[in-house]
């Protein structure tokens, strides 16, 4: 059974608060659900709506991602000569510093990597005031769903690549209730982002005033009818002048990063992705592709069957962030901010895991170690026993080695010592086979010759193995005599004659080369 982990993306929207809840396997990513809440303007209310919202839909708390609100983040593009990530933590702080209004000690800052190598790298920066993560995740913390990250809102949306068709360079546009979030991705990834205060809802104001009718029921054509008559014509210019300013906004955003693209949108964009609620207004993709000179498109489906497996549960329009958040929290991920930092890092109650429902699994898991325990012990006691016994046997070894000499606290380097101090006599003293002296070899030689057999050894070489003597005789019968004699007694047995015996060319003799293996006791030569 592989181990599974349920996350929930935590959207919280002015208008609807939405929830998805992905279930990262070891292999796979399947769907769980995903839940729409309207919101409500009284901010005092949304921990009792998210305690609701959680307990309606038996949604999973352990694992919540969320993020802090674009209008409360500033970001900043960084270039430094440097790509060693240990420097850039202390720099892009540093340089921060210089262009916020504000002490650094009120600020909380992250950071991502655009590009770069070891000796250039091009930073992303997010810049958030502490009061902000503060009192968010108070009131997450109230409502009990603690996040474990805190993203920021705009970079975040760099997650949809990982699921959704979003290649090359794009804008992701999520139009909400009172702000567009604006996200630019180059190959998936996120290099700026801006928050707009301007969405839907200043849509549904102008079309109130224009028509005289209240807000709900302006909602409601909005909603049903869309702002466009025939072509791109409206009966409410104030709606329209709304569509306007958010396609001037999206322009001039796109001019100021003209640097970061390599050159001017309508070269380099390859499309403006529409998403939120915003988004569903009929015919708005054409009318803002059309003020804008570039491509415009709701996001759509993805192409994969598993992806779009994953979104089934819902219109991917409403809930491209709170995707963008679970996605985040699995291994499908493109982004790593997270604001959950220093004295607002989260930290895991344990508490909850010996509840009622684990206690006999904690009791169980105790007794394991309880025996894990005791085995170990006893390991260690009959390793100690066979290790005195050990030490007995080596010391009796010694004892018997050295019957004159205390046993020291280690025989067995004392007797490595031996070994090495009567290596080392027996290389000054030339020890030969038979642990005899080369003194010694001579002498023996002297003693197997008879006095009546007239041979000379004219040169003598002996080493560990092997005497060679060359030989000077005055006959044939000489030699034979000599190989008999020295071959009757250790530790010449294995004597013989090497060769042919030969002629001496300078006096009346024969020459010949008497070679003698040394017998050492216990060995074969």
């Amino acid at each position: 059974m592989p181990m599974m982990k349920n996350v929930v993306g935590l959207d919280l929207g002015s208008h609807s608060i939405k929830a998805v809840e992905l279930r990262q396997t070891l292999r796979t990513l399947e769907p769980a659900q995903l839940r729409l809440h309207p919101s409500t303007d009284d901010e005092s209310d949304l921990p009792e709506l998210l305690r609701r919202f959680f307990r309606t839909h038996h949604l999973p708390a352990e694992h919540v991602i969320a993020a802090v609100p674009g209008h409360h983040i500033s970001s900043r593009r960084l270039e430094f000569p440097f790509g060693d990530r240990r420097k850039l933590a202390g720099a892009v702080p540093f340089e921060v510093e210089g262009e916020v209004p504000f002490p650094i000690e009120d600020l909380l800052v992250d950071w991502e990597v655009i590009r770069g190598d070891r000796n250039h790298a091009v930073v992303a920066a997010a810049v958030v005031q502490r009061k902000h993560v503060a009192e968010l995740v108070s009131e997450l913390s109230l409502a009990n769903c603690d996040p474990r990250v805190l993203e920021a809102e705009g970079f975040v949306l760099a997650n949809l690549a990982t699921l959704f068709d979003l290649p090359g360079t794009r804008l992701l546009a999520d139009l909400g209730h009172r702000k567009t979030t604006l996200c630019l991705l180059i190959d998936g990834k996120a290099v700026a982002t801006r928050t707009l205060p301007v969405g839907g809802e200043a849509i549904t104001q102008a079309l109130a005033r224009d028509r005289g009718v209240d807000l709900e029921v302006a909602e409601q054509s909005k909603c049903e009818d869309g702002i466009f008559q025939l072509g791109f014509n409206s009966s409410s210019p104030g709606a329209l002048a709304v569509v306007d300013r958010i396609a001037r906004e999206i322009i001039r955003t796109l001019e100021s990063l003209e640097a970061v693209i390599g050159g001017a949108a309508d070269a380099r964009v390859s499309a403006v992705t529409l998403m939120g609620g915003t988004a569903k207004l009929h015919r708005l993709d054409e009318y803002l592709g059309q003020r804008m000179g570039l491509p415009c498109e709701k996001l759509a489906l993805p192409a994969s069957e598993e992806g779009a497996a994953l979104v089934a549960g819902g219109d991917p329009l409403l809930f491209a962030p709170a995707i963008a958040l679970a996605l985040r929290g699995t291994t499908r991920v493109a982004t790593r901010m997270n604001f959950r930092q220093q004295e607002f890092a989260y930290r895991t109650d344990f508490r909850q895991y010996f509840g009622k429902e684990i206690r006999p699994t904690a009791i169980l898991a105790a007794g394991v170690v309880a025996l894990l325990g005791a085995s170990v012990v006893t390991q260690i006691v009959l390793d100690s026993r066979r290790a005195a016994r050990l030490e007995q046997q080596v010391a009796q070894l010694y004892s018997e080695a050295f019957p004159d000499e205390p046993v020291p606290d280690n025989p067995i380097a004392a007797m490595r010592a031996a070994g090495v101090r009567a290596r080392d006599r027996a290389d000054f003293l030339g020890v030969y086979g038979g642990n005899r002296s080369a003194l010694d070899l001579l002498a023996e030689l002297s003693r197997r010759v008879p006095a009546d057999l007239e041979v000379k050894f004219e040169e003598v070489s002996i080493d560990r193995r092997v005497i060679r003597i060359k030989v000077f005789s005055t006959s044939f019968e000489a030699a034979d005599r000599l190989e008999s004699q020295l071959a009757a007694s250790d530790p010449f047995r294995e004597a013989k004659i090497d060769g042919e015996v030969k002629a001496s060319r300078r006096r009346d003799g024969k020459t010949f080369n008497l070679t003698i293996p040394l017998a050492v006791p216990g060995e074969t030569s």
